[in-house]
């Protein structure tokens, strides 16, 4: 074996042991948090609320998957919550002018996914930086909600469309299976197939993944799409939650999701991330965000303290980073 092979083979091992440890430290800071809140007030580990933890996170850990492709090819994207917004207007009036819960559902999924088009190409091919690209989108995306809206909710009572975000198993949400399937088909596509191992290769070279034959135009655009069709599911899950369309839904949802990819142990420098650490981050915030609403912390404080954390998780990424240059 020559150097530069035994030279990749530890940088593999190294990121395997990095994930792992990240992980088993979520699974354990999840567990704290849950003994903490659960002792300050007892219903907090209820079955109802947990239900609840489960479905309120669900939105976010599955935008949560797009992201973390996002981030790892090393982009960005700021329109999600208002395309969870924009995608749950299109599939309301969809229903209530058809009567049609397939049409509706559909709708969702396609507007979402062509907001994700519209980021993927001019990033990916144009080569628009992704944090004004987004943030352009983010804009449009809303404007599109209010104005089809005309800044009102519209009640949704179609039981099909309503089915992903109220539906049960028994006592379980359907949800929670679907979170499930999602997470396990897209961490063997992020992991196993030819797709996720050039994003990664992008992100963690850009150049050298191009010099290698890696169409990165391509790769690039369709991690925006597959982020968009994914919102899409959301905004159906969302207004399924809500049994309405809501103008002013997921905003700063991005925030939130972001947050969950990045405590994940996906780097915000690209090339590094994983799906189990993603579902573990997306759990976090959402046992944390019920948990202080649950003891009735005041919304700053919240969004302080989810600040710090961001902060505190960048500055690690930023220092383990610098220390293998």
């Amino acid at each position: 074996m020559n150097t530069a092979s035994v030279s990749k083979t530890k940088i593999k091992k190294g990121k395997y042991n990095r994930s792992y440890i990240v992980n088993l430290s979520l699974a354990l800071v999840i567990i704290i948090l849950v003994v903490l809140f659960g002792s300050l007030n007892k219903d907090f580990i209820g079955f109802n609320n947990i239900m609840n933890i489960i479905r309120q996170t669900s939105v976010i850990a599955v935008v949560a998957i797009g992201m973390t492709f996002v981030i790892i090819g090393g982009g960005i994207d700021l329109s999600v919550g208002s395309n969870v917004a924009f995608g749950g207007a299109v599939g309301a009036i969809l229903i209530t002018q058809t009567g049609s819960s397939i049409l509706g559902i559909l709708g969702s999924l396609i507007s979402c996914a062509a907001i994700g088009a519209l980021n993927g190409i001019a990033i990916g091919r144009f080569g628009i930086s992704p944090l004004m690209m987004t943030l352009g989108t983010m804009a449009l995306a809303r404007g599109l909600t209010l104005g089809l809206l005309h800044a009102v909710s519209i009640i949704v009572k179609d039981d099909l469309f309503n089915w992903l975000g109220q539906g049960e198993f028994g006592s379980i949400p359907v949800v929670v299976i679907f979170l499930l399937i999602v997470y396990v088909f897209f961490y063997f596509f992020s992991s196993k197939n030819s797709f996720g191992l050039r994003v990664y290769a992008i992100g963690g070279n850009k150049l050298a993944a191009k010099a290698s034959g890696v169409n990165t135009k391509n790769i690039i655009m369709y991690t925006y799409v597959i982020t968009g069709l994914l919102v899409g599911f959301a905004s159906i899950i969302t207004v399924g939650r809500l049994l309405s369309a809501q103008p002013w839904s997921g905003l700063g949802l991005e925030f939130d999701v972001i947050t969950a990819v990045i405590i994940g142990g996906t780097s915000l420098k690209g090339g590094e991330g994983n799906m189990i650490g993603t579902l573990f981050g997306a759990a976090v915030v959402g046992v944390l965000t019920n948990g202080m609403s649950f003891l009735s912390i005041p919304p700053f404080y919240q969004y302080i303290f989810k600040g710090l954390i961001i902060l505190a998780v960048v500055y690690i990424d930023n220092v383990i980073h610098r220390s293998r240059v």
